[in-house]
């Protein structure tokens, strides 16, 4: 073998370097296992509106991804949200769309914020959960699929009634 002043990278990945290193460099979360997806499987998700229906999506939703940031009106609920991270806690929901590495939202404010929510998040490319009802008139429903499919963004109205096992099979 080469000594290793004379060892290039392409050298120590062909010879098994890479085989010997990966443990120290990877994360034992970032290839995944049994119950957790690997981290570029991942989905970094913020909640807007994290109160009694929202907190209950951010618990399904955490099978799925990671809850990174909250906005509320209610400061401590959103920091409830996020496990007390103070710096991914929002009184107004537009600064945490800023963030970037958000993939997703969940928007679960009271219905006439629906879809006001989801057409920002859609202008900050962020793809949308929202809680039924998606909106309060035909016209905001057309605005918030004109925002979806001009930004490019999954765009999703929840419907538990429709979509739970008891419901599907009764």
């Amino acid at each position: 073998m080469a000594r290793m002043s004379d060892l290039s990278r392409r050298r120590f990945l062909r010879t098994g370097g890479a085989a010997v290193a990966a443990p120290y460099v990877l994360t034992s979360g970032a290839l995944g296992g049994a119950a957790k997806p690997p981290a570029s499987d991942r989905v970094a998700i913020g909640a807007i509106g994290p109160g009694r229906q929202g907190g209950g999506l951010l618990r399904g939703a955490s099978r799925l991804g990671q809850i990174v940031a909250a906005a509320d009106v209610n400061l401590p609920r959103a920091a409830k949200a996020v496990k007390g991270k103070a710096d991914r806690a929002f009184q107004d929901y537009r600064k945490m769309l800023e963030l970037e590495d958000i993939d997703a939202v969940i928007v679960a404010t009271p219905d006439h914020w629906h879809a006001l929510c989801s057409i920002h998040a859609c202008q900050a490319g962020k793809d949308v959960y929202v809680e039924k009802p998606m909106t309060l008139t035909i016209r905001e429903g057309r605005l918030m699929v004109d925002a979806a499919r001009k930004h490019g963004r999954v765009l999703q109205c929840g419907s538990h009634q429709r979509s739970m096992a008891g419901c599907r099979l009764g």
